[in-house]
């Protein structure tokens, strides 16, 4: 009986957790890097789906934004692994991440019209910024 009683709590347990994780729950695992979680598509749909909240983009549009996406999103991940294994300068990197973030956003308003920039552009100052909880 004991036994019966663990294992449909372990299933309740699980039956609640397992959804709440995949769909990001937990907020803040992984030492406060809410951005960060997931994996790198995954990461990149979220910033996709902020950075074009309320923009409607053209197929052609689309599939280009999704080449700087991933371009830009390949060299943070070189970016962040060779600060991870080579113990660097976490400041500069950081500096190097913001810069990086700049040139991709140009890259991206550059496929945009000028409304959709004017909406853009609110959906950057919308977003978390750096060190916050969230952040990009």
């Amino acid at each position: 009986m004991k036994n019966t009683l663990r294992m449909l709590a372990v299933a309740a347990a699980l039956a609640v957790s397992v959804p709440a994780y995949a769909q990001g729950g937990g907020g803040g695992g992984g030492g406060g890097r809410g951005g960060m979680q997931g994996t790198p598509a995954e990461r990149m749909a979220r910033q996709k789906e902020q950075l074009f909240k309320d923009i409607t983009l053209t197929a052609a549009q689309s599939a280009k934004v999704d080449t700087v996406m991933m371009q830009a999103g390949d060299k943070q991940q070189e970016m962040m692994q060779a600060a991870r294994s080579g113990g660097g300068d976490m400041a500069a990197m950081r500096e190097s991440m913001q810069k990086m973030n700049t040139e991709r956003n140009d890259a991206l308003k550059a496929i945009l019209t000028d409304d959709q920039k004017k909406k853009f552009d609110e959906n950057v100052a919308a977003m978390p910024q750096g060190g916050r909880r969230g952040g990009l």
